[in-house]
């Protein structure tokens, strides 16, 4: 049991770990890709924004919990929106 785990670990040891380059002529995708993601950041905020006013204008009328749904949307849009930036980093 041992002498395997130990060979494991060296077959670990040998197994190459390459760097990632992003494929010739695939600039033009990674620039749309970032002009989307600017433009949903931006879509985002604006929603929290409005949703936000929303939220005051629902407190005055007694409508609050559909005020809270869309700032809750909008929140989660943002972070889907940055996250998929950070993953779009890791492999591009």
């Amino acid at each position: 049991m041992l002498e395997t785990l130990t060979m494991l670990g060296q077959l670990a040891a040998v197994v190459p770990n390459p760097t990632p380059e992003q494929p010739p002529g695939t600039e033009g995708i990674t620039t749309l890709l970032n002009w989307i993601s600017w433009i949903v950041i931006a879509l985002g905020v604006a929603g929290f924004m409005a949703s936000a006013g929303f939220l005051v204008w629902a407190g005055l009328t007694g409508r609050e919990m559909q005020g809270f749904k869309g700032l809750g949307l909008a929140i989660l849009a943002c972070i889907l929106a940055v996250g998929a930036g950070a993953i779009m980093r890791v492999f591009v």
